[in-house]
């Protein structure tokens, strides 16, 4: 999750013209910057062709929201189209929806990364609406009457209630590999940021997690977190056992803390819902799985040809 310096909202009171004079470039960038990030590593080829396409979430404050909301459709693609052009260089997909925080204290926007749900196309724009960024144009062309209102962000994506830190976290660097009862990898998904969500694919923005799983009706749609937690210089996760159906870890058992919809505080999460994992170390969800394994992407090769300065 990207998430700028917040900008005072009892200093700014936004306008339309402002938000895409001044702060859309913002976005435009920080968006850029994440995908550049995220593909820091090149995935071997096996893992490459079983990656989803990507969504990138501006979570907006709520008066930012309700300024954009009558060009949100507009907006939407035209920031689909810019990460789009971007995603080819890494031959990588990505779709780009705004939503709205209901924390008024939140940050201006903040960005985050979600993978393996069914995305939507976005709404059409007015067949006599021009697709243009130009303030006066946008201005003069948005919709009149009620609209409703931007998608709800997911609470996950905005705050990690005692989550902790994240030294030693390298964007790019990781990826968490899904495989069936079979062994049979399935699903590969770049970890973006050193706090992960797991779980059902859900359109309920309080049990949306960063990560959906595909075909797992029996798991919980808020199943599990992964928090990046380097111990004595040696790279390693937590994995929080959110859901119902126990993680199997090595040889222990993870019960689920069983959270449901609320706002999880992990510093409260007892330590026997919490378990260490190593990178390549398997997590089994229940009985039938999937299992999981955090993997870490290959580093770039050196150029043996390239220039040193001694």
């Amino acid at each position: 999750m990207m998430d700028p310096t917040p900008h005072d909202p009892d200093a700014m009171q936004l306008s339309l013209d402002v938000f895409l004079r001044d702060i859309l470039p913002e976005i435009k960038l920080s968006l850029g910057e994440l995908i550049d990030r995220e593909n820091a590593r090149t995935l071997p080829g096996r893992y490459a062709r079983l990656l989803p396409e990507t969504l990138l979430a501006v979570n907006l404050r709520p008066d930012a929201a309700e300024t954009l909301t009558p060009i949100a459709a507009e907006i939407e693609r035209e920031l689909t189209d810019s990460c789009t052009r971007h995603g080819s260089l890494y031959d990588r997909v990505y779709r780009v929806q705004l939503r709205r925080s209901d924390d008024r204290d939140a940050p201006l926007f903040a960005i985050s990364a979600h993978a393996g749900h069914d995305l939507a196309e976005p709404p059409p724009l007015e067949p006599d609406t021009p697709a243009s960024s130009e303030p006066s144009v946008a201005t003069a062309h948005a919709p009149a009457g009620p609209l409703p209102a931007l998608p709800l962000a997911d609470p996950d994506a905005t705050r990690a209630e005692g989550a902790g830190g994240a030294f030693g976290w390298e964007a790019g660097r990781w990826m968490l590999v899904v495989e069936n009862e079979q062994g049979e990898e399935q699903e590969v998904f770049r970890l973006t940021e050193p706090f992960t969500t797991v779980g059902r694919r859900s359109d309920d923005p309080m049990l949306r997690v960063t990560v959906g799983l595909s075909g797992v009706p029996h798991v919980s749609r808020r199943q599990l977190a992964l928090l990046w937690d380097e111990e004595a210089g040696e790279p390693a996760f937590h994995v929080y056992n959110l859901g119902l159906n126990p993680l199997h870890v090595g040889g222990r058992e993870v019960p689920g803390a069983r959270v449901g919809r609320a706002t999880v505080r992990y510093e409260e999460i007892e330590d026997a819902h919490v378990a260490r994992v190593d990178p390549g170390e398997s997590v089994r969800i229940g009985d039938r799985g999937p299992t999981l394994r955090v993997e870490e992407v290959p580093a770039p090769a050196e150029d043996p040809d390239a220039t040193r300065y001694e």
